[in-house]
């Protein structure tokens, strides 16, 4: 559903980091840090919203960025993050399992809070989640800002997972993320994907941050911390001998590799850099983790089928017009040759072979126009076909592509259904409707029980042109 390339803004209390990274992902085309005034972010909420849209108007003004979709990191002290392991289930049931888990520790109702969650490893015993949630409201104020300010969010994540993605070991071991910008210390225990804890500290000394790294080795002792990532523009070499000689640990720098950007400006732009990275996906995906409002998904989705519809529309507006043209220029043509053969007294070979070449004129033309006035008689509107395929479609199916040939009426669907029952649901809708015929389905469509990938194909009757007659012999 989503496009890849965006924007990343990392919201804080007093600050916005904007970052944009090239196609290819390895340089900075755009970089900005702003100051906000007091009052428009207090306590990791958004305060003043109309001020925040204002300012991220200005922004994308001021630094010439023409990307509108973007990705929002929310403060890490708005959000809440927990790690938790379920029995082997169907996937089709993992949700609801999630959903029940949660209700034992958010600090809020499931009817306040947004959450997504994402499968982090698979054992014999079951599956491990990770499970990140958001108030609503706090949310809503962030989201509503970017688009009172033209813009379109994609996906919302945390620092911690942009820390862990950055700093993720191959090892099994834990890893102990230490990260200081802008006077605030985020700390983070984390295990390949898993966010074991994390903890900010605003205002953070060195003392401070080496006793809440300790007392936070020892509550997770369980995950055997062996490394150490270090990030931000604060982190010094006295922090980091004290951190080294007191946790026992062997610290190392977090260095992405891209160019476009001086060694201390990465530092200070670790976590929007690290979002670049990401793929974004819906919240819907057991494979990924993205905090964006389902009613912003389906927004986003119903508006790209309203631009699909409109391009095939435009399509066959402007086919209709060149065809126009084309007969209006070769009329004209056939006009002006038809008027010179008049005015010449004598019929020599030159008139008869510009005779000639006017009768195939008029031929093509007749021709062309034939066609013209047999599209306008069986054309139909794109949207009316699509309209009638959403209308059929139930819960559980996501289409992600379409293909119309309405020259043949032959139309074919790509896109993935939850479960076996649906995709049956779906194409026994289809037959129903008088207008559909030779609806198929390919049996590979059904190797999966879950999350299938399905190709559908059917005929559209009034555009399916008729067999030819064949003539019965003498």
């Amino acid at each position: 559903m989503f496009k890849r390339s965006f924007v990343s803004i990392y919201f804080l209390s007093n600050k916005l980091l904007i970052l944009q990274l090239s196609s290819s992902k390895k340089k900075v085309i755009k970089q900005a840090t702003v100051d906000l005034p007091e009052g428009v972010i207090e306590g990791a909420k958004v305060i003043d919203r109309e001020a925040l849209s204002q300012i991220l108007k200005s922004v994308w003004a001021k630094f010439h960025i023409r990307e509108r979709a973007v990705g929002i990191i929310l403060p890490e002290f708005s959000t809440f993050t927990k790690f938790f392991k379920l029995p082997k289930l169907a996937i089709s049931e993992l949700a609801e399992a999630v959903s029940w888990q949660a209700q034992e520790f958010l600090p809020s109702s499931q009817a306040e809070t947004i959450i997504d969650w994402k499968i982090v490893d698979k054992t014999a015993e079951g599956y491990e989640i990770l499970i990140v949630a958001v108030n609503k409201d706090v949310l809503s104020q962030y989201v509503r800002a970017c688009e009172e300010a033209g813009l379109f969010p994609l996906v919302v994540e945390t620092p911690s997972i942009c820390l862990v993605r950055l700093s993720k070991k191959d090892t099994s071991s834990g890893n102990l993320i230490v990260y200081k910008n802008f006077d605030e210390a985020l700390l983070v225990v984390s295990q390949r994907e898993r966010i074991v804890g994390t903890s900010v500290i605003k205002n953070a000394n060195s003392d401070q941050i080496i006793k809440t790294s300790s007392q936070m080795l020892t509550h997770f002792k369980d995950v055997a911390v062996t490394t150490l990532s270090l990030g931000g523009t604060q982190i010094n070499e006295e922090l980091v001998q004290k951190l080294s000689n007191q946790l026992k640990l062997q610290g190392s720098t977090i260095r992405p590799k891209v160019g476009g950007i001086e060694e201390g400006k990465l530092q200070e732009y670790l976590i929007p850099l690290s979002m670049q990275f990401a793929e974004p996906a819906e919240p819907s995906d057991p494979n990924s983790l993205n905090l964006l409002p389902f009613a912003l998904v389906e927004k986003y989705r119903n508006e790209r089928l309203r631009l699909q519809v409109w391009g095939l529309t435009l399509t066959i507006t402007l086919f209709t017009w060149i065809s126009f043209l084309i007969t209006l220029a070769a009329y004209l043509f056939m006009v002006q040759n038809i008027n010179s053969l008049k005015s010449e007294s004598k019929v020599n070979a030159e008139t008869a072979e510009k005779r000639e070449e006017t009768v195939t004129n008029i031929k093509t033309i007749n021709k062309t126009s034939e066609k013209i006035l047999s599209i306008k008689k069986i054309s139909v509107l794109p949207q009316k076909i699509l309209n009638t395929i959403q209308q059929s479609k139930p819960q559980g199916i996501t289409i992600s592509g379409y293909n119309l040939d309405l020259d043949r009426g032959e139309i074919s669907l790509t896109g993935i259904s939850v479960d076996r029952a649906s995709l049956i649901d779906f194409k026994q809708k289809l037959e129903i409707n008088k207008d559909y015929t030779n609806v198929t389905v390919p049996i590979s469509s059904f190797e999966q029980e879950v999350n299938l990938e399905f190709r559908l194909s059917f005929l559209y009757k009034p555009l399916v042109p008729p067999e030819p007659t064949k003539k019965k012999g003498k």
